[in-house]
């Protein structure tokens, strides 16, 4: 695994860059530095401030008129989609990731079909 605390190189920082450090920490095997701290902030404007320390006011902009995120998983309704959390077996657990790897789908996928299927069913 790379050092995440290590800055890239200035020559290295461009839209590439993001995403892959994006599909990095978004990867199943990312974990956070130990000594990373976690701050939980409120809305858009901590990130915005932490941004405007590396970035012109115009890039600022141009930041923040993106859109943010994933696209939500309901056609109605904004903001996010609703998030559960459940705790697995390891033994279940390395099953979902092969189950999903079989089929080229990420786990999250995987669970959401099968809590979709049992709720109907139900």
């Amino acid at each position: 695994m790379k050092d995440k605390t290590k800055p890239a190189p200035a020559e290295a920082v461009g839209e590439a860059y993001y995403e892959q450090l994006a599909a990095e920490v978004e990867g199943e095997d990312y974990e956070l530095p130990a000594d990373a701290v976690v701050v939980r902030g409120e809305g858009d404007e901590p990130g915005r401030a932490i941004l405007a320390r590396y970035m012109t006011p115009e890039e600022l902009d141009a930041a923040s008129r993106r859109g943010r995120g994933r696209p939500r998983l309901s056609s109605a309704g904004t903001g996010r989609s609703p998030k559960r959390q459940v705790r697995l077996p390891d033994d279940l657990d390395a099953a979902l990731v092969r189950l999903a790897q079989a089929q080229g789908r990420t786990p999250s996928a995987v669970v959401r079909e099968a809590v979709e299927t049992y709720v109907r069913s139900a």
